[in-house]
């Protein structure tokens, strides 16, 4: 926290709340999400400590799951569930790039296929395996860079 931050927030270092789930008293400023515009005033902070709000959260996206990732898909691609699931229907339930059925690849912290699309018009291209969708990512999804790289690995295959 900045010195300024601390001056104008100094009447509530020291302060501390008693989480409404929990029951443990905790600190305001650390311990307390902001959840209106003014932190100078201790109404300012939730009720609900961060790691109770955490485990509420998590708790409900895992009950909800289909409901949430239907939600995120209409956010911020403009698609619903119903085409995520044609789409990769289509596509043999495989990734569009390698052709693997499992989408998280090698790290497996994913348990659906990404979806590929193009950040100037939104358009969406396809899904991906979580391998695929970080190497596109990584070149910047620069063919010229991409002919490159497979050049350089054919020179180096034998």
């Amino acid at each position: 926290m900045e010195l300024d931050d601390q001056l104008e927030l100094g009447h509530l270092l020291l302060e501390n709340r008693k989480c409404r789930v929990c029951h443990q008293d905790k600190h305001l400023l650390t311990d307390y999400y902001l959840c209106r515009k003014d932190p100078t005033l201790p109404s300012s902070y939730s009720y609900e400590c961060k790691e109770c709000t955490v485990k509420r959260t998590t708790a409900y996206n895992k009950r909800n799951s289909s409901s949430v990732k239907s939600q995120y898909l209409k956010r911020n691609y403009g698609m619903s569930f119903e085409e995520f699931d044609r789409m990769l229907t289509d596509q043999d339930n495989a990734c569009a790039v390698c052709g693997t059925l499992e989408p998280g690849g090698k790290r497996g912290r994913h348990k659906r296929f990404h979806v590929h699309h193009d950040s100037k018009t939104g358009n969406v291209k396809g899904l991906l395996c979580g391998n695929c969708n970080a190497a596109l990512k990584y070149v910047k999804e620069d063919i010229h860079t991409l002919q490159n790289m497979i050049q350089y690995l054919e020179r180096r295959s034998t």
